[in-house]
């Protein structure tokens, strides 16, 4: 059955609110595993992509089989809530000392970074550059990293790459740099990693990729990559309360700089979500919410804390609630995105901390 996001909404009754459902996040994490048939690292990153780390861990604890995150403060955050952890970006020194004793795992790409996590006493994700060239070690050079780690008796973990282009119509960079991961997997072929993984969501719903694990992230939340039209369970919606309505005569102006003057009467509704809550300064020009079953344009110029909407035609009143992300067609993350010249990854994990999260199980 369809969850009544908006119900929970008006229930909370907040200016702002993320409605997420943690029981869709379970549903996407069970589809990925069965398209694979592998295990799942789930990335949990950013806050898990917005919507809260700990509740996504929660719902993920008896699906996935580790947690990937980008700083030892997330890390901390994975293990205080008793699952296993791994940091998937480059770590400091200080950093390494926060996380000892930990059940944290980090991942190396150079001979510093390796010795660094050695001495640390950390399990340990060899990271391989397969073309991207963000992070990772060089093929031939990962025999270095391995002499080094088993000087120091360190447990080799897991061994993985990232690929750039996974969500791009031409899939043929990713296959050449699953190509050179497969390449290395099979000169180590002696070698007993827990984890070998190369795919994220893209990946993963579009190829068949080497290694016994899948690293998901953006799926797991509800959005399907680029060009894999996945049937994903919706995870979350973000609302916005209309807080005033206004009625402009012809030639009136509206909010900062007069960046709306109303051409004819005008009814204006004032939304509570702003560009510090997440909705983007630039939707002010191609921007619409959907209020009652009705597509409201965004006018004039976003505020930090609220955005105006024409409501001229549409049956609305103080109270109501906007649908500002979420969904399908033009409120969708991803439509929403494109309005922006950005990507959902951004409108999701930018909803900020000062918004309300309303969980649903």
């Amino acid at each position: 059955m369809e969850r009544d996001f908006l119900k929970e909404a008006v229930k909370c009754g907040e200016r702002c609110v993320l409605v997420v459902d943690t029981s869709a996040i379970k549903k996407n994490a069970g589809f990925i595993i069965k398209k694979t048939g592998k295990k799942l690292i789930a990335v949990v990153k950013a806050d898990g992509y917005g919507l809260g780390l700990e509740e996504t861990v929660k719902a993920l604890k008896k699906t996935a089989s580790l947690f990937a995150v980008a700083t030892a403060e997330e890390a901390l955050a994975v293990a205080e809530t008793g699952e296993k952890a791994l940091i998937i970006s480059p770590v400091t020194e200080k950093e390494l000392k926060e996380i000892a004793g930990k059940d944290i795992s980090v991942s190396v790409s150079d001979k510093e970074s390796a010795r660094a996590a050695a001495e640390s006493g950390s399990d340990v994700h060899i990271a391989v550059n397969t073309g991207m060239n963000r992070y990772g070690a060089d093929c031939r050079d990962i025999g270095t990293l391995l002499e080094i780690c088993d000087a120091a008796d360190r447990r080799l973990e897991g061994i993985y790459t990232h690929f750039a282009c996974a969500d791009k119509e031409d899939i043929s960079v990713t296959l050449e740099s699953e190509k050179r991961f497969s390449a290395v997997v099979n000169v180590l072929g002696k070698r007993r990693f827990e984890y070998i993984h190369s795919a994220n969501s893209a990946a993963a719903l579009r190829t068949e990729c080497t290694g016994n694990a899948v690293r998901a992230g953006l799926a797991l939340y509800g959005i399907s990559p680029d060009l894999c039209n996945a049937p994903l369970a919706e995870v979350s919606r973000f609302y916005a309360r209309i807080t005033h309505i206004r009625l402009l005569k012809d030639g009136d102006a509206l909010g900062y700089c007069n960046g709306y003057v109303a051409s004819g009467v005008k009814r204006i509704a004032v939304i509570g979500a702003g560009y510090a809550d997440g909705l983007p300064y630039a939707l002010k020009k191609y921007g619409a919410v959907l209020i009652n079953g009705t597509i409201c344009n965004i006018v004039g110029n976003v505020c930090m804390d609220c955005a105006f909407v024409d409501v001229t035609y549409a049956r609305v009143q103080e109270g109501d609630y906007a649908l500002v992300f979420g969904g399908q067609g033009e409120m969708s993350y991803r439509a929403q995105a494109r309005k922006c010249d950005t990507i959902p990854y951004e409108l999701v994990t930018g909803i900020s901390r000062r918004v309300r999260r309303v969980y649903l199980t």
